[in-house]
């Protein structure tokens, strides 16, 4: 340990982010607690990132900038994020989000004062299009107060097709002595999800979880993210993660294997509806309607795009 040491180390993985990546390096660089670190690990990006990310680090020493070889996720990039770090605490984030200006400081007040391992606090979802239209991500109910989440609330919240938006979604400050001896890094298998596994094995590991109540995190949506373009094969990699898992940890309770449970039949049931709704988008009317007969749970998932539609009639018919 040195004097010098950084009390934030912020991990960023950037792949093609070089439209987001100025106002996503401003966002850390002003934030009220200077002393930090932000690193980002280009994932053998083919836009100019890489030379965004140094010239703001030829601009603040603060800004590390490092190359992967090749494209290998944001798992391997965050991982190599993970192993540079030499902060107090690590603060993960994503090259196209935002920050509130004190939201480390915040956060950091909120580990310290709480005793807490992990500090994660509400997101405020905007989309490109409309910037200032900013809503919470999570419910407003459960950020009302400080408190704690466990492992059984984390898988449960982060059910396919769930009523609510999963805590798998937060942006976590983790102390880095406690990460350090969990042992704990990303599954670098996962395209999406990854989030989710590090933070629940995390918890596995006897790890405490305090939500703030602030929502101080600006995600962004917008037609490139990765999270909103969810294909067979990655629900696939999320059922290989959630056994690897459950392998992993053999003796955890009751309510964290009824959790379990739910969320892969959850998945499951995610594929059968991706395998219905592929065939009907072929014309295979017969294969689709013989994958639907054969799997009850799916005929719910069907009336999604009905309903979805109705919606946005409903809202065309309100009187202004």
């Amino acid at each position: 340990m040195t004097s010098n040491r950084p009390l934030v180390s912020v991990v960023t993985a950037n792949f093609n982010g070089a439209r987001h990546l100025p106002a996503a390096i401003r966002s850390i660089l002003e934030q009220t607690l200077a002393n930090l670190e932000l690193i980002v690990v280009d994932d053998a990006s083919s836009d100019e990132s890489a030379e965004i990310i140094q010239s703001a680090a030829v601009g603040d020493p603060r800004v590390r900038l490092i190359v992967q070889p090749q494209n290998a996720g944001p798992g391997a990039a965050r991982n190599r994020g993970l192993a540079a770090a030499t902060g107090r605490y690590i603060a993960v984030f994503d090259s196209d989000d935002l920050m509130a200006p004190d939201r480390l400081q915040r956060l950091v007040a909120r580990a310290e004062s709480d005793q807490a391992d992990i500090v994660a606090d509400n997101l405020l979802a905007f989309d490109d299009a409309a910037p200032e239209a900013d809503r919470p991500f999570l419910p407003a109910a459960s950020f009302r107060e400080a408190r704690w989440v466990g492992a059984a609330e984390l898988i449960a919240s982060s059910r396919m097709y769930s009523r609510h938006p999963g805590l798998g979604y937060v942006k976590p400050l983790i102390g880095a002595a406690a990460l350090r001896t969990a042992g704990v890094r990303y599954d670098e298998t996962l395209r999406i999800g990854e989030d989710y596994d590090f933070l629940l094995r995390l918890l596995a590991k006897g790890l405490r979880l305090r939500l703030e109540p602030a929502a101080l995190y600006r995600y962004r949506r917008h037609p490139a993210s990765i999270s909103h373009a969810l294909r067979r094969d990655h629900l696939q990699a999320m059922l290989r993660a959630d056994a690897a898992f459950d392998a992993d940890f053999p003796d955890l309770p009751d309510d964290v294997r009824r959790a379990q449970a739910a969320r892969r039949r959850s998945l499951e049931r995610a594929l059968g509806y991706d395998e219905v709704i592929t065939r009907l988008k072929a014309r295979d009317l017969a294969g689709g309607i013989g994958a639907a007969l054969g799997r009850p749970a799916v005929w719910p998932l069907l009336t999604m795009p009905v309903t979805a539609r109705l919606k946005r009639l409903a809202g065309r018919l309100q009187p202004a």
